[in-house]
């Protein structure tokens, strides 16, 4: 595995991911109600339909894009053995959920938080930081994307650049 590759891909791929995902979420709040804590996704108001089909499709975009960039930079970087192709899928991969937990859950959402608050969800506990963590990022970032969505990005990359 080269290293170096590793964490520039990482850092260029979670600057991508962070930045796209904030947009949206400064620009349609509402529609992306949906990836927030239960609580805040309950009382929000409902999403229009347009708006949604705009977020996931930016997203989904946004994902394809990402994942074939991984695929075409570990191809690149010369590297053949599974296993190295899969923890350097898997460690960028994690790299972006570490990004998204401490960029856009912690910090974004702290300091854009009048900016981004739905109307009507105000007085949500969910808004609060502690709520925030245990019902939504500590789940997601620490269980969910390590145990699920790292390892499937790691055998997707390495079983692409195997072929």
């Amino acid at each position: 595995m080269l290293w170096q590759q590793i964490i520039v891909d990482g850092i260029i791929v979670s600057v991508i991911f962070s930045a796209v995902v904030a947009f949206l979420w400064l620009k349609l709040p509402n529609a992306v109600s949906g990836m927030l804590p239960p609580e805040i996704k309950r009382v929000a108001p409902r999403r229009r339909k347009k708006e949604v089909v705009i977020v996931y499709g930016v997203l989904l975009l946004l994902y394809l894009l990402l994942l074939v960039y991984i695929i075409f930079s570990t191809r690149m970087s010369g590297v053949t053995d599974f296993w190295h192709l899969f923890w350097s899928g898997y460690i960028i991969t994690f790299m972006v959920n570490m990004a998204d937990f401490w960029v856009l859950d912690l910090w974004f959402r702290e300091r854009f938080k009048t900016r981004i608050m739905i109307r009507g969800t105000e007085d949500c506990k969910a808004w609060r930081t502690r709520e925030w963590l245990r019902t939504l990022a500590i789940p997601e970032h620490w269980i969910i994307w390590p145990l699920v969505v790292c390892p499937i990005v790691g055998l997707i990359v390495a079983s692409i650049n195997i072929l």
